[in-house]
């Protein structure tokens, strides 16, 4: 009778060491382009949702639900399901939320033009202004928030969002960037 000599299975164990260094990086690679996608679909779901909150009630939601609360907690999504539901249910937290990144909680950031707090209060007020815009926002792949960058560009000045603030997969799967929808820039 004749068994593998040790040789043998640590040629085994090579390849199967080296098949599995070639798989694990195109699933993780597949499983960011999944999360990236139901990102974007639920920005999408939501932005349906803050659009017809728009049209019944001529305005659109509130920054803060309580004026009290911080950018992307839950609350700001109760105007959208209560006490008419324009979405079934909101989109449990962000899948690219990092625990060990402080800042807007779990879930997706909804910020509104006339309810945001970095900005004089005449901006509102200037019929020049368009006020009606709103973001929301996703973290991204990195995990990590480009918030300011995003909010004060877009909304505060009204200026075009930079290549570094939005998410592009050619700069990479994991690249640095926030998956954005916003009134006027919705893919």
């Amino acid at each position: 009778m004749r068994a593998f000599t040790l040789i043998e299975l640590l040629i085994v164990v090579a390849i199967i060491a080296i098949l599995a260094a070639i798989a694990v990086p195109n699933f993780l690679e597949a499983q960011t382009r999944s999360k990236v996608s139901r990102m974007k679909a639920d920005l999408r779901t939501l932005a349906t949702a803050v659009e017809a909150y728009a049209v019944d009630n001529n305005a659109y939601p509130p920054h803060r639900a309580d004026d009290g609360g911080e950018i992307g907690y839950p609350e700001r999504y109760v105007p959208l399901t209560t006490p008419v539901a324009y979405i079934a249910s909101i989109p449990a937290r962000d899948v690219f939320h990092r625990e060990d990144v402080t800042g807007q909680g779990g879930s997706l950031e909804w910020v509104s033009w006339t309810n945001i707090d970095n900005f004089p209060a005449t901006h509102a007020l200037d019929p020049a202004r368009d006020t009606h815009r709103w973001m929301l926002r996703s973290r991204g792949p990195d995990g990590l928030s480009e918030a300011n960058d995003v909010r004060n560009a877009f909304l505060v000045f009204g200026l075009a969002l930079g290549p570094s603030m939005l998410y592009d997969p050619t700069n990479g799967t994991v690249s640095r960037g926030d998956i954005v929808r916003t009134a006027i820039l919705s893919p």
